[in-house]
């Protein structure tokens, strides 16, 4: 999927990698779009899971661990000096597992979120927006996801309800939400919403938001698109 491009000015950094140029055209291939940096992320962290794995494998197989835990907590009731030995270090082995787990946890977080930003992006792009507005918009809507056990993410209202939609079970996907957004932001949207995307009917493109709820960037794109006085006359 490419995109023609005519200002790269304030394109996000994202962006910035699939950007092609052939002869006076300039275009996102957004095919491209954080494929590396995927490929990055899978390493790192089947490199650190192998590290722990090594770490582990040195106390024994599984069986092994749980046996050695059960011998611990059996020499813990017992009570006495050997007890609250043998209960310190079931503390430590805790303390040590859930620390990985964490660790753990939030890495997978950070890499589910990092991958539906760039694909919400991608979406943002193919919907119109603006390349000032897409970085700031799309940080915002991943308030929106949640994701399943394989990374999935789920698209939800603005009240926190599944979203209706496209995808698989009548879920929504990314391109449902972004074209919801480019309906709802159309000040942001390159084309102000013509074909398909933009303005909502009937209100003549105004927001319905106040002035003091625009963020810098929803303010920049909509002055960019209508003008200083325009944007003035909208409530406080």
């Amino acid at each position: 999927m490419k995109i023609e491009i005519a200002d790269l000015s304030g394109l996000p950094e994202g962006l910035k990698t699939v950007v092609e140029k052939v002869g006076d055209t300039t275009s996102l291939d957004l095919s491209k779009l954080m494929i590396a940096e995927d490929l990055t992320g899978l390493k790192s962290a089947l490199q650190k899971e192998r590290g722990n794995a090594a770490a582990y494998s040195k106390l024994g197989t599984p069986d092994e661990i749980s046996s050695k835990i059960a011998e611990l907590e059996a020499q813990a009731a017992k009570g006495g000096k050997s007890g609250e030995e043998a209960q310190a270090k079931l503390d430590a082995l805790t303390k040590d597992y859930d620390a990985k787990l964490a660790d753990r946890d939030s890495r997978i977080d950070k890499m589910m979120k990092a991958n539906a930003s760039a694909s919400l992006k991608a979406e943002l792009a193919k919907a119109g927006f603006i390349p000032e507005a897409i970085d700031d918009i799309a940080a915002t809507a991943l308030g929106r996801l949640e994701f399943a056990d394989d990374g999935t993410p789920k698209v939800l209202t603005a009240d926190g309800k599944p979203m209706i939609g496209s995808g698989p079970d009548h879920g929504a996907t990314l391109t449902d939400l972004a074209q919801e957004l480019a309906k709802a932001k159309p000040y942001a949207v390159r084309d102000g919403g013509k074909g398909g995307g933009g303005k909502q009917p009937g209100n003549g493109g105004t927001p319905d938001k106040k002035r003091s709820e625009f963020s810098a960037a929803e303010k920049s794109a909509y002055i960019a698109e209508h003008g200083q006085a325009a944007y003035l006359k909208l409530p406080k």
